[in-house]
């Protein structure tokens, strides 16, 4: 028999029960917000804690708990650690091959005006690092760029982290969104429907960051002298991130919009500039811009690997292309685990109520539909049989009243009876529905009132896609720049092994954190911890944000943000009768306006700006910044649930 999900395991409570099945969250920001442990040590604290509790509390078998940390694990090394590797390899070879300092070069000596020089290095190049490398690399290269060029440190890790807001959720190639659609349990098409949500939130704060950013670092009037420059600069970005989120996903935004906005800055700037160059009050005299001796075809090359990694992600979303190499895909089913963990499970007396209920909807169906038309009378038919299987499940349910939320053989087979007849049905409901005999949503209510009553199997496959996974063309890309960057073969192997051994770290804490996710999600803690969140009625949304600004904030990481917290989002949205798409968006959204208040951020970024000691003062100056844009998200969100709910996919 499957192990049945329960979510008040202490005293029967909630309350007491969420308290319990929080401890790991507050295990893992203990460990790394006050005793400032190691995140690679603090993540596996935090999954014995979990086990425990599940275990030991949730009453969980031990073997599906280590079967549920182990799924966890070999998700969060391949495909999403995989994708991480990959793309720090692309970059590392390019810092070999020379090409990174050509591309720093090119861009620093486009304008001497130090507001264009924050919109090119700090808004555009640091969101392109952003997208290629992620991981603190943005902040500190921008940083230290822009302390190079002559502004203040406070003023260049500030500049930079406000910035660095708008590329964060599709990081490193993709990766907070790729973990997030793993951990609230999405297929492809769940991933695509994320970061065409995300890709409706954030480009909002994407056009308006530039302008915030220069307006922080000189005032309304100073800011309003470069208004054309921000127009450009911002538009750009936030057009070509929606548009790249919403049809080819979430691997590409940051690459493709940060390339389109350098573009149009660097074209625009060929026509006009401000009416005077502005510099900051402790420069003596005009700026001047940063010469280089490049040639156009060396800063051509240089450019080539970040080329060569779009057109080879783009060649793997090609649909003719990905279901090709999805052929070698190999789909694993975790024996033990695979349908060995239901949820839902009602009382044997709420599910008499929930029978009548379907053949309720069953009569009124049955009654719109004519008789003379064949495939509305087979409709009908198989409605009917539908029916004669509820009426057979009443005595099922009558003779384990009382018992609890039990689930017997027979109660299970019956349950799996219902379930394949409602298959049967809904194709017929498909084929109405397409050829325009009934309205769209004619059977909506039948589809819920079933999906109400039967228990719900936790699936358990892994699926090793190797050939069309993401990080294989990124890989690919990485090769081709060895070529492009005249770096050898042996130079190119030993650079993939020095990223693998400095990567040792992070990959714990990326398999432990979605380990943990997993165990918490299997064993009913995270729905726990989502129907206490119900309790915010319709401001959720608007908190959901805050969730991921507190998980980014604590962690340093956005995708770490979402895999805390993604479960959570999905369970609390499903509760209310939310979409789980826009409150997991929302996580992801909200979780990166909490990166430049990060401790791991701030540290990154006073070490790039020569001013160790000074993360405090950093902090002071971020902090409300941090606080109003997430306020904005939350606004978005929350105007996104109730009033523009078109706009989620």
């Amino acid at each position: 028999m499957p192990w049945i999900q329960t979510y008040t395991p202490v005293a029967g409570s909630l309350g007491m029960s969420a308290l319990v099945a929080a401890v790991p969250l507050v295990v893992i920001f203990i460990c790394l917000a006050v005793l400032k442990m190691k995140a690679h040590i603090a993540g596996p604290l935090a999954v014995v804690s979990a086990l425990a509790i599940a275990v030991v509390v949730w009453g969980m078998p031990a073997k599906l708990a280590g079967l549920a940390f182990g799924q966890g694990v070999a998700f969060g090394l391949f495909p999403v650690f995989y994708i991480v590797i990959t793309t720090l390899f692309l970059y590392n070879l390019t810092v070999k091959g020379g090409q990174f300092e050509i591309i720093r070069a090119s861009l620093a000596g486009v304008t001497a005006d130090r507001r264009l020089q924050a919109l090119l290095i700090a808004f555009c190049f640091g969101a392109f690092i952003e997208g290629a490398a992620g991981f603190g690399t943005p902040v500190a290269i921008a940083g230290a760029t822009l302390v190079g060029l002559g502004f203040r440190p406070l003023y260049a890790a500030g500049v930079c982290l406000v910035a660095n807001t708008a590329p964060v959720a599709f990081g490193a190639i993709g990766i907070p969104v790729v973990a997030l659609a793993g951990v609230m349990g999405y297929d492809d098409a769940g991933l695509m429907k994320l970061s065409t949500m995300v890709g409706r939130q954030l480009p909002f704060i994407s056009l308006f960051i530039p302008f915030y950013v220069i307006m922080i670092m000189v005032g309304l009037k100073k800011t309003l002298e470069v208004l054309p420059a921000i127009v450009v600069c911002g538009a750009t970005f936030a057009l070509a991130q929606w548009g790249t989120a919403s049809y080819l996903g979430p691997y590409l935004p940051d690459i493709t919009a940060s390339l389109l906005s350098m573009v149009a800055l660097v074209l625009l700037l060929q026509v006009w500039h401000p009416k005077q160059v502005w510099t900051f009050d402790h420069e003596s005299g005009n700026a001047v811009r940063e010469r280089h001796d490049y040639t156009a075809g060396q800063v051509f090359r240089a450019w080539a690997p970040y080329l060569a990694l779009t057109v080879m992600v783009l060649l793997w979303g090609i649909p003719s292309i990905k279901t090709e190499l999805d052929k070698s895909a190999v789909l694993i089913t975790v024996d033990g685990l695979h349908n060995g963990i239901v949820k839902k499970v009602a009382k044997p007396e709420d599910g008499l109520k929930k029978i009548a209920t379907v053949n309720e909807e069953i009569d009124k169906q049955v009654a719109q539909l004519s008789p003379a038309d064949p495939k509305q009378a087979a409709l009908a038919a198989k409605l009917t049989e539908l029916k004669g299987l509820e009426d057979a499940f009443v005595p099922v349910e009558q003779g384990l009243a009382g018992k609890g939320a039990v689930l017997s053989d027979e109660r299970l087979k019956s349950c799996d009876l219902v379930a394949k007849k409602m298959t049967e049905t809904q194709k017929l409901c498909k084929e109405l529905v397409k050829i325009g005999a009934v309205p769209k949503d004619r059977f909506k209510p039948l589809d819920k009132a079933v999906a109400d009553q039967l228990p719900v199997k936790l699936a358990a496959k892994y699926n090793f896609n190797f050939l069309s996974a993401a990080g294989t063309a990124i890989l690919i890309a990485a090769f081709l720049s060895a070529l492009i960057c005249g770096v050898g073969m042996g130079d190119t192997f030993r650079i993939l092994g020095k990223t693998l051994y400095d990567m040792r770290y992070p990959a714990v804490t990326v398999a432990s954190v979605l380990g943990l996710a997993y165990v918490m999600n299997t064993s009913g803690m995270t729905n726990c911890l989502g129907l206490v969140f119900t309790k915010t009625g319709h401001w959720f949304p608007f908190i959901a944000p805050f969730l991921g600004w507190l998980g980014v904030f604590l962690t340093g990481s956005d995708t770490s943000s979402n895999v805390l917290f993604g479960g959570l989002q999905r369970a609390t949205a499903e509760q209310l009768g939310l979409n789980p798409i826009l409150t997991g968006a929302a996580n992801t959204s909200g979780g990166v306006m909490g990166k430049m208040i990060s401790p791991q951020s701030l540290a990154v970024a006073t070490a790039a700006t020569g001013m160790v000691g000074e993360e405090g003062t950093l902090f002071r100056f971020t902090l409300k910044h941090s606080l109003f844009l997430t306020v904005v998200v939350g606004v978005i969100v929350y105007l996104q649930a109730s009033v523009f709910s078109w706009m989620i996919p």
